[in-house]
């Protein structure tokens, strides 16, 4: 299995246990999944375009930061709330940014996979 297809699977997997324990509300869970699938989506998305692989949460911040700046600012809005998430209570309103961001994402690249790209339009 292809690197790619190896971040593909990864991201649909959290994205759609994520969808699964959200049913069940969950949300703690839901916000952790999310955040998890978010970077992957996010190393699919580094990966597809520069053929790099950030090894941390730091080198895939400079890597945005200098390529993909709007990307960048994405991310580093919920980059709080993915903290949080470990220590306080998780919020119904944190999983909407959460799901809001990966559609956004997803809809404003074409990099990603016809798998990625049918989440959007779920």
């Amino acid at each position: 299995m292809g690197q790619l297809q190896e971040l593909e699977e990864t991201f649909l997997e959290e994205y759609e246990a994520a969808c699964i324990l959200q049913k069940h509300q969950k949300t703690k869970s839901v916000t952790i999944l999310l955040s998890k699938a978010l970077f992957a989506l996010v190393d699919y998305l580094i990966f597809a375009k520069y053929q790099k692989l950030p090894k941390n949460h730091s080198e895939r911040f400079r890597i945005l930061e200098i390529k993909e700046p709007l990307l960048y600012t994405a991310l580093d809005d919920v980059w709080g709330l993915y903290r949080d998430s470990y220590s306080k209570p998780a919020l119904e309103e944190t999983v909407t940014t959460f799901m809001d961001t990966i559609h956004r994402i997803i809809q404003e690249n074409e990099h990603f996979s016809q798998k990625i790209t049918e989440i959007s339009t779920r």
